[in-house]
């Protein structure tokens, strides 16, 4: 027999018995169901996790300059060219950019005589990925207002409610007042954005709720009259790897500066940690749902064990009229895959549709990772082929007269 025919009667006999395979195909459903559902509940859990930790600083390192140090001289302190060296130098850092912020009392100059004390943040394109927000109202600051140093400014919307009431604040001046620089400028709102703490909104807290705003940092830098800094922040593009990067860019500082004044410290401390904890976590979960596949599989060489009891009068008659024990072998093998295989696909759509059903209840995003899929439709196949041998193997032995005896 070729390759087509075994095939042919594989398909024959596995529709012939409806029930049996069915049954064969449900333990192997069961077991990639539950792999793909919990590793995609489990993913998107984590992104979720490690999303909300991001927005307060997962995965952000802070370099200072360490100012109370007695060898510390103004020429240690950061600048731009330090910033481009390290760009260069060090691989594996999604954003670098300069921290600076000053406490100032905000003025709006077109309506009443509204004063409100704020933090005021000198961005860059790098610091709006190293701190994202959400903008609700206008636009965030361009790249050529960046470059420029443009009098614009963003703030966050519980300030534009207080300062302008339902008022659009877009387009409106509000005046900032540097108390500790003695400096007062004007700036044009351009955006604004959702206050990060928005939720102690909710239960009342507004009165403890910080105002923030931001502004281009060369405006910054001609306001304070130099374009030094004592601190920088870094977000490497693998926050697994941020501590090793970390260490190479304060090698890369100490080697350019020629100083040892400079450290660093993880904005959420142990983060890392957590995210490696997180990871261990669905592997863990992805174990235990593996062991479905395992008692699946089992399932399989029960029911092909049943098959080949039943069907001894039927092989009998086969190798009488000239089947050989490989042809036997093969379609016995042929139907544990093709059962395996069908099965690996019902399980694949109904774990899909299991996670986002979970999810939805749940408010987690599954992610389904095509190499989980991949690795689903393999094993599927081993499945079969392993589990499969055995009752192909005593399918293939048999003696054609002790099976045509057989009652």
């Amino acid at each position: 027999m070729n390759f087509i025919e075994i095939f042919k009667s594989s398909i024959q006999s596995l529709i012939g018995n409806k029930m049996r395979s069915l049954l064969t195909m449900l333990g192997i459903i069961i077991g990639i169901s539950s792999v793909i559902a919990m590793s995609a509940i489990g993913k998107g859990g984590e992104e979720k996790i490690t999303g909300n930790l991001a927005n307060s600083g997962f995965g952000v390192y802070e370099i200072n300059v360490d100012t109370d140090a007695d060898e510390y001289k103004s020429i240690y302190s950061l600048d731009r060219e330090d910033i481009e060296d390290i760009k260069y130098n060090i691989d594996g850092i999604e954003a670098i950019t300069p921290s600076i912020r000053e406490r100032i009392s905000i003025k709006n100059k077109t309506g009443p005589d509204v004063r409100r004390m704020a933090l005021v943040y000198s961005t860059t394109p790098d610091f709006e990925k190293v701190d994202r927000v959400n903008y609700i109202e206008g636009r965030p600051i361009l790249s050529i207002e960046y470059e420029e140093g443009s009098p614009v400014i963003v703030i966050d919307h519980l300030t534009a409610k207080k300062l302008f009431n339902s008022e659009s604040p877009l387009g409106k001046k509000i005046s900032l007042e540097f108390r500790s620089l003695k400096k007062v400028k004007e700036f044009v709102i351009v955006g604004v954005f959702q206050h990060p703490d928005s939720a102690m909104n909710e239960i009342g807290l507004s009165r403890m709720m910080p105002t923030f705003t931001r502004i281009p940092l060369a405006q910054m830098e001609r306001i304070k009259g130099t374009k030094n800094y004592e601190t920088l922040v870094v977000m490497p593009e693998d926050p697994l790897m941020g501590k090793d990067i970390l260490v190479r860019v304060i090698q890369q500082l100490e080697s350019r500066n020629h100083s040892n004044i400079y450290d660093y410290e993880e904005k959420i401390p142990r983060g890392s940690e957590l995210k490696s904890i997180l990871e261990t976590l669905n592997i863990f979960i992805l174990f235990v749902a593996g062991i479905s596949l395992f008692v699946g599989g089992i399932g399989v060489m029960n029911i092909m064990l049943v098959s080949v009891t039943e069907r001894i009068k039927e092989i009998g008659i086969r190798k009488a009229i000239g089947a050989q024990s490989k042809d036997i072998l093969f379609q016995f093998l042929t139907e544990s895959i093709i059962l395996s295989l069908v099965g690996g696909g019902l399980g694949i759509v109904i774990g899909y549709l299991i996670s986002n059903i979970i999810g939805y209840f749940i408010n987690i995003s599954p992610i389904v990772s095509p190499a989980i899929v991949l690795i689903s439709v393999i094993i599927s196949t081993l499945i079969g082929l392993i589990f499969g041998v055995y009752p192909a193997r005593q399918a293939s032995r048999l003696n054609p007269i002790d099976a045509l005896r057989n009652e």
